[in-house]
């Protein structure tokens, strides 16, 4: 048994949101009980081990709903690394990250990527982590390699491999049979770690290919995962080729429906596509700052208008929720003028509830309750000014920061305390990341030190 005691808990939960100062009672990875210090006697605070929480806020562990972890690899890579590439996004994915990322990343590469990137979204409050794994040439194990990071490093991770048809038919038999090899192993060895379905997009799939996905899906009863509509690219290529935009194209396909996640959605027909994916109750994970970085800009409102549910996710380019909460705010206020859009209570539910619902995972996480899984941050309260029930939503969103987390639990255990992690050596993995990438980077014949 651990208790957190004297904490101000932000619970997610819509009957009791905000416990001034309370306490949660944790009982193996799941929470016990949770409720307010004055509810409560000292002798029935008395556990194995006592978490002091007195000038700290409880959140719900952050849910990334889109990653691409492996990809630290490739973190602040010399210009020199693109310079047969102009920055159209097409010509940026087919020249530089299938043709120098993903097809020539190994299992190693995959692994370390991974274990650091994963050991950083710890660090940065995050308890669960959805992660898209490339690398048709790296197969089989690819998924084994991240699922095998991903454990180490103490996250709860949902993991799935990009089944693609870019480079052949048997390739993308291949990705799609990982994807089926990891969920089979992952529910015969349950854990923190499970498998979903992954299919790269509509113009690196044909028709069939993503039919197949979407009946392996239905047989093994397991999320789903693809990328729509990163940019405008996606939208021409359905229109030339079957008449029709790329959501209407996958509802008459049979794809769609309450279990797939969609990554991006960047380009749609605000006109018909909200309404279509509210009507299957599909997910979107929407990536404000990487979007920002490729110039795109996309409008989530007339989707959660909808009522389709949004969630947040990093797609590799940053670490900080925090940072990612802003920009989904700041990019939307800034398209409509308007600063009432996307309330910091909204945005905050965006990165918790919301990413637990996209997942599939709404009974086990994204809020603090009784029976639900003790994935809690501690951030600590470095405020000049109150926080208290009437402005926690705007602390949290506009002030609060990744150097504010302390201590972070994932499934009742402690895995960063003091803001240093505990089961792993923090240092050693860095080093071994960055000879990694020296190595990946002199296989492209990019500039080392």
């Amino acid at each position: 048994m651990k208790i957190i005691k004297n904490a101000m808990i932000v619970t997610q939960d819509e009957k009791n949101p905000v416990i001034r100062k309370g306490y949660i009672k944790i009982n193996g990875d799941k929470i016990d009980a949770i409720g307010s210090m004055e509810e409560i006697i000292e002798e029935q605070l008395q556990a194995e081990e006592i978490i002091d929480a007195r000038g700290q806020i409880a959140i719900p562990g952050f849910v990334a709903c889109h990653n691409h972890l492996y990809s630290a690899i490739v973190r602040s890579l010399p210009y020199s690394g693109y310079d047969d590439v102009d920055f159209s996004f097409v010509s940026w994915m087919e020249r530089f990250w299938f043709q120098k990322l993903e097809n020539k990343v190994t299992n190693k590469d995959v692994y370390l990527g991974t274990l650091i990137n994963c050991m950083e979204h710890v660090k940065h409050g995050y308890t669960t982590t959805a992660d898209t794994v490339e690398g048709p040439f790296a197969l089989p194990g690819t998924l084994f390699s991240a699922g095998e990071a991903a454990e180490k490093s103490g996250i709860r991770a949902v993991l799935s491999f990009e089944t693609t048809g870019r480079v052949n038919d048997e390739i993308a038999q291949l990705g799609l049979k990982e994807n089926v090899d990891f969920i089979e192993h992952t529910r015969k060895n349950p854990g923190r770690i499970e498998g979903r379905i992954g299919v790269h997009t509509t113009y690196t799939c044909s028709t069939e290919l993503i039919q197949e996905a979407r009946a392996e899906a239905d047989r093994l009863q397991c999320g789903m995962q693809m990328h729509l509509c990163d940019d405008r690219w996606h939208t021409y290529d359905t229109t030339l080729r079957f008449g029709k935009r790329a959501v209407k194209y996958l509802e008459d396909i049979g794809f769609l429906g309450p279990d797939v996640l969609f990554a991006h959605a960047s380009y749609l027909d605000l006109l018909k596509d909200p309404e279509i994916l509210a009507r299957y109750a599909c997910k979107v994970s929407h990536q404000s700052i990487s979007n920002a970085i490729f110039g795109f800009w996309p409008n989530m409102i007339p989707l959660i208008q909808a009522g389709v549910t949004v969630a947040l996710g990093t797609d590799g380019m940053t670490q900080s929720m925090f940072e990612i909460m802003r920009a989904a705010q700041m990019i939307h206020r800034i398209r409509y003028e308007n600063l009432e859009l996307l309330p910091d209570k909204d945005v905050f539910k965006m990165a918790t509830v919301n990413g637990a619902k996209a997942l599939l995972k709404e009974k086990e996480i994204g809020s603090l309750e009784t029976g639900k899984k003790a994935d809690i941050v501690l951030l600590e309260n470095n405020s000049p000014v109150p926080v208290f029930e009437q402005n926690i939503w705007n602390y949290l969103v506009s002030v609060a920061d990744s150097a504010h987390v302390d201590t972070v639990l994932v499934d009742g255990q402690v895995v960063v305390k003091n803001r240093k992690h505990q089961l792993v050596d923090e240092a050693a993995v860095r080093e071994e990341c960055r000879q990694q990438a020296k190595d990946f980077w002199s296989r492209n014949g990019w500039p080392t030190p």
